[in-house]
């Protein structure tokens, strides 16, 4: 592929990002494949150990009590490394397409090796991002949770206060929908600012607050575009679930889900499911490089700088193939 550095328009913008992924489909789709068989993997080893407790003729404490602690552990074993195998496939795939961009031959295992090489600032840059989206969603639960609590509480120790019990978990029954609507609007906001930060970490590279700033400074004027990704990679994968995922659905429900049967449709369902989500999943990763090098062309002039430094080499050439070190972020 011959990926030129030059602005794009919005539609050549869309367009770059479904080309790299058609041209290099299976690859992108064995980067995010680890964390999918961890996905089938767990749903597997869960169905079995609630099905076993579940066809126990007697009731056994034990077994409900080591099933809730198995489940607990599981899960956050669950979580840490899924969390690693993302960061590290949004690693990969940004190594991709920044060769692809520097016109080299990518692989697998190169690609690995230069988000495995960044783990460290990836992953606490993903920390950063959902610590800061968890605050948001907690804040926003304060004031609501506040007057309904106050409001719980008044009816409770005092039955004369009825109406005026009853008019403040009505007001905080509605902060509590306004608040959590007010959130959500923030989140896509924020989501927006940061969403070229994993490309900057791994081609520049700089840390995970030094990455959120410079995402925040490039996508200052491209929100239009990072919307109309999400938008698009989102449609996709709601596309691929609804026909990978939700005739096995249907299925277990008809045959009911605490058969046999139903049991393993079910499966069969989380198996497609995640195998849709594996397929899809790469267009977004693929769409935030191809903006962040949008971004670093109309703020940075990023295509002149490749050029100059075309006529005079440098000594060793930079990786991943287009890691131009980027200007000073202003305060």
């Amino acid at each position: 592929m011959n990926l030129d550095l030059r602005p794009l328009t919005v539609s050549e913008f869309l367009d770059r990002t479904f080309s790299i992924y058609r041209h290099r489909f299976l690859l992108f789709v064995a980067l995010m494949s680890p964390q999918a068989v961890l996905k089938v993997a767990a749903a597997l080893a869960w169905g079995l150990a609630t099905a076993s407790v579940a066809d126990s003729k007697d009731f056994q404490f034990e077994k409900v009590i080591g099933l809730i602690i198995a489940a607990g552990v599981g899960g956050l074993v669950f979580t840490l490394l899924h969390w690693i195998l993302y960061v590290l496939g949004a690693g990969a795939t940004t190594a991709v397409v920044s060769d692809l961009y520097g016109h080299a031959t990518p692989d697998i295992g190169s690609a690995f090796r230069v988000a495995a090489g960044r783990i460290g600032p990836l992953l606490w840059l993903t920390f950063l991002m959902a610590v800061r989206i968890l605050g948001v969603l907690l804040a926003s639960g304060v004031v609501p949770g506040f007057l309904i609590g106050l409001g719980g509480g008044m009816k409770a120790f005092d039955a004369a206060s009825g109406p005026v019990s009853g008019g403040i978990l009505v007001v905080g029954i509605v902060a509590l929908i306004l608040f959590v609507l007010a959130a959500l609007a923030l989140i896509l906001f924020m989501a927006l600012r940061y969403s070229v930060a994993i490309p900057a970490v791994v081609l520049e590279p700089i840390g995970g607050r030094e990455a959120i700033r410079r995402s925040i400074h490039l996508t200052r004027t491209l929100f239009g575009r990072a919307f109309l990704l999400m938008i698009c990679t989102g449609f996709v994968g709601w596309a691929a679930a609804m026909v990978l995922q939700v005739p096995f659905v249907i299925a277990t429900i008809l045959v009911g889900p605490e058969t046999r049967t139903g049991f393993w449709l079910n499966l069969a369902g989380t198996a497609t499911g995640t195998a849709g989500q594996t397929i899809t999943a790469p267009i977004a990763a693929i769409g935030v490089v191809v903006l962040y090098f949008e971004a670093r062309i109309r703020h940075e002039a990023l295509d002149l700088q490749v050029l100059t430094e075309a006529l005079a080499p440098p000594p060793a050439p930079p990786l991943p193939g287009l890691a131009v070190a980027p200007p000073p972020v202003p305060h």
